[in-house]
Order: structure tokens, then sequence, then C-alpha cells
């Protein structure tokens, strides 16, 4: 290898250290917990896809609610001031299943919500039936981009 080749490799290798380090330390840093409002026992729905989906309107909400799977009703939002955020676990065998938001919270760049799902266990195992476990919570509206992370089974 030459020189030169050596000089461009080290040189893009400290590229990519430093973007990895300013990723980790700076643009995922500064972690502050945000408020939030649970409205999930104000809501009937049966949400049939997993994952997480921020709202910005009532109609949005109804839409992601139902997905093409029958009516639904939510509580009132003042979608204005704040952003709803609904997250699904998609469809489940028991009653025992259910979603547990961890915590909220707001880094420089981006704000994450931790969610962890609750599984039946030999102790509580639940009724065998359909169940489509789902939050839905609401923040203050913010321009940053919301990003989901399911934590691990118990």
């Amino acid at each position: 290898m030459s020189t030169r080749s050596a000089a461009v490799a080290a040189a893009l290798g400290l590229a990519a250290l430093s973007w990895v380090a300013w990723q980790t330390l700076w643009a995922h840093g500064g972690d502050a917990e945000i408020p939030w409002a649970d409205l999930t026992s104000r809501t009937i729905a049966q949400p049939p896809i997993a994952g997480m989906r921020v709202v910005e309107s009532r109609e949005e909400l109804l839409d992601a609610l139902t997905a093409g799977s029958g009516s639904a009703t939510a509580p009132p939002i003042d979608f204005g001031r704040r952003t709803a955020l609904l997250v699904t676990a998609g469809p489940r065998s028991s009653t025992a299943y259910g979603l547990d938001v961890v915590s909220v919270v707001e880094e420089r760049r981006r704000i994450v919500v931790r969610v962890r799902e609750r599984s039946p266990s030999l102790a509580t195992p639940g009724a065998a039936t359909l169940t489509y476990p789902f939050r839905l919570i609401t923040i203050e509206r913010s321009r940053k981009p919301v990003s989901l992370d399911r934590i691990g089974r118990p």
C-alpha cells in the first residue's frame, strides 16, 4: 500500500470514528424526561398493526386506531398544542399481554419513547382471546422526530 493510500485510509477511519463519537456523545445525549399524558383508558380501539405512529390530527388518529379493522373512539386532544403517539403491539393471543411506557425522553436531536411489552406467565396467564395491546399518549408539540425504543420482554 502506498503512503498516499494509507493516509487516505487513515483520514477516512478518523472521519468515521469522529462521526460515531458525535452521534453517541452529542446527538443522542442531553437526555431530559418530558411530561406525557396516557389516554389509553379513555380510548376504545383494536389497532391491528404493530409499531408507533406520530399523529397530528383527530382524523389521522381515528385512522391509526382502526387501520381498516372497524370503529374506534378517541378522547379529545388539543392537536394545536399536543402530539399524539400511538404505540401498538399488534394482535396477541391472551389478555395478559400489554404495553407499558417506561419513559419519554428528549435528546438533543430527537424524542425517544421507551416501551416494554408485558407477556403472560404461569402466575398471570390471562384469558385466551385475541387482544390488541396499545398505548395512546400525548406530548407537547415538538419539531423533533420521535423514535420508539422497545425494551425486551421481562
